[in-house]
């Protein structure tokens, strides 16, 4: 049996990544592999060396055989679009919970200031998403977002040809969090949907 990994990409607050690594691995239950992908934001190093991280990640786990899906959040919504965008013949499908996918012009100073591989990953977003099918690509995404996110409005979390979802959540960790446990059987459902 081909064994499915999800591989999770977490978002700016990754070097306090314990608690989200708790969550995924309940994933176990719904007959998924999880595991996690850091892009370390507070490390200062260009974006590109750390999509190559998801990239060479990817790229093991679909010569193993596996079935690939991503799943980020916030700003880890961003890398693994892009990812997708380079990988599209290895990954099944992509799962965006809170992320930041559109207008990286309104994104903070502070965190222009403090993550720059983060508004690297923003701005190429777009790029990214022109280059997938709106027949064949766009429809394996998913974005998951809250009703109310002071952080990410869910107009900078919708994706245009994608499968777009509100949840009735207020609040941007909150929504992350409950997403990551109780939202799981639903979008790990969709990933493991048979690849058209």
């Amino acid at each position: 049996m081909t064994k499915h990994v999800v591989i999770y990409v977490p978002g700016l607050g990754d070097s306090n990544y314990q608690g989200q690594k708790r969550l995924i691995a309940t994933w176990r239950l719904w007959g998924v592999r999880p595991v996690m992908c850091r892009m370390n934001w507070s490390v200062p190093e260009q974006f590109e060396a750390k999509l190559q991280r998801l990239l060479d990640m990817i790229d093991y786990y679909a010569e193993q055989g596996s079935v690939v899906s991503l799943v980020g959040s916030s700003a880890g919504a961003g890398s693994v679009l892009n990812a997708f965008a380079l990988r599209k013949d290895k990954v099944a499908g992509v799962v965006c919970i809170a992320g930041k996918v559109n207008n990286p012009e309104a994104i903070g100073k502070e965190y222009r200031r403090n993550s720059p591989a983060f508004i690297e990953s923003a701005y190429r977003v777009q790029r990214s998403l022109d280059q997938l099918d709106f027949d064949a690509d766009r429809p394996r995404i998913q974005s998951r977002f809250a009703w109310l996110d002071p952080v990410i409005p869910r107009r900078d979390s919708e994706v245009v040809g994608g499968n777009n979802r509100t949840m009735p959540t207020i609040g941007h960790a909150f929504t992350i969090a409950t997403q990551l446990l109780f939202g799981a059987p639903f979008f790990l459902r969709f990933l493991q949907r048979p690849v058209r």
